[in-house]
């Protein structure tokens, strides 16, 4: 019998076992096919602000990237390189959001030293950029194989759950505690109103004989070299597809010929060869911010509350819910970013109540949809 178990093995998942092992919970981690494999594997894993004029999610962003860049630093440095990062607009109208940044931030920035000028290519030159001093890249893999050592694996495919007296029976073992860690991936649990946007993302390490200073963001995300003289790009690719929800296969040549492509209209890179390629789902939400917390039985809360249908907002606590049964999701291209902060924020909630942030309640998304559907 286990305490908590956790359905997703990337970023959110190992990083929520991390925390409750280490305060001593019995932990069993879910996936189907291996730690770090899917949108978490394919992550560029930038330890990134997020770059925008404000708003909750860049306030909810900020704060994680100083949490997680200590986390990481502290924790586990022989997995983060730590590297100031050239953020440059991608298109003409994100030159005013990085130039409001840039003078509306407390986080050290600085402008374009004189060797990442050189480097650039005047298609990227032409746009605004801000030149922070504070950043990183981590290695996924290793990283998340590190967050999960004390935990349980079990490399199986979980489709379903079901409620045995007190406890949850998921695979082969009980639990007191389940948490979906799921990403864009089909769910677990079916409960129509929280919906996920699936975001194909495609990494790729290359070797090259131009150095790489540092993190460069335009058109696609390159890191910088590391002392084995690799580096990496990455982007979102044909945010439409879905391995489990279409028979077409992804085009890995075509994908990795644009990633290149990109990357050189960007920055002078020589003498490229691509060593490997991760792909894999990367999940958003509607509103743009994570899904953290518990998950409500919409059948169960409509027979209680009627009135949700005519669009009444009934108090959060008078919903019905799956006993012991939560999320983390929706963290888009910020899941190394966001998942330490939110996972530490669960396995708190988990251990001991403590206070969940309201604003990222996914019955946030079952009151619009019970409207709806009257």
């Amino acid at each position: 019998m286990f305490d908590v178990a956790i359905i997703g093995a990337g970023i959110n998942g190992t990083a929520t076992a991390h925390f409750l092992t280490q305060a001593g919970l019995k932990v069993a981690l879910f996936d189907r096919e291996g730690i770090a494999k899917g949108g978490s594997g394919a992550a560029g894993a930038f330890i990134s602000p997020k770059i925008s004029k404000g708003g909750p999610l860049k306030a909810l962003i900020e704060e994680a990237y100083l949490y997680s860049l200590s986390f990481f630093r502290d924790n586990f440095p022989q997995h983060i390189t730590l590297s100031p990062q050239l953020h440059i607009a991608k298109y003409d109208d994100d030159n005013e959001k990085v130039a409001y940044f840039k003078t509306h931030t407390n986080i050290p920035v600085g402008d374009v030293p004189a060797e990442s000028e050189a480097l650039l290519q005047d298609a990227a030159k032409a746009f605004a950029s801000v030149y922070i001093k504070n950043s990183g890249v981590v290695d996924t893999e290793k990283t998340c194989k590190r967050l999960s050592d004390e935990a349980e694996f079990f490399l199986e495919e979980i489709t379903a759950i079901e409620r045995v007296g007190e406890m949850w029976r998921v695979g082969p073992i009980t639990a007191e505690k389940v948490v979906l860690a799921t990403g864009a991936y089909i769910p677990v649990v079916d409960e129509a109103y929280i919906k996920l946007r699936a975001i194909w993302g495609h990494r790729i390490n290359i070797r090259t004989t131009t150095t790489v200073p540092h993190i460069i963001h335009h058109q696609v995300s390159l890191a910088p070299t590391t002392p084995e003289g690799l580096s990496a790009i990455g982007a979102t690719h044909n945010v439409h597809y879905h391995p489990q929800l279409s028979d077409e296969r992804y085009d890995m040549d075509a994908g990795r010929a644009e990633l290149i492509k990109k990357a050189t209209e960007s920055v002078k890179l020589e003498n490229i060869e691509v060593v490997a390629d991760f792909v894999g789902l990367r999940s958003g939400s509607n509103d743009y911010l994570p899904l953290l917390g518990r998950i409500a039985d919409t059948a169960k809360s409509i027979d209680l509350h009627p009135e949700l249908l005519k669009g009444v907002k009934v108090p959060k606590e008078e919903l019905v819910y799956h006993p012991n049964l939560y999320m983390i999701n929706g963290v888009g291209g910020y899941g190394f970013v966001l998942g330490p902060y939110l996972a530490k924020q669960l396995s708190a909630h988990l251990i001991n109540r403590s206070a969940l942030d309201e604003q990222l309640d996914p019955t946030r998304f079952l009151y619009r949809w019970a409207k709806k559907q009257k």
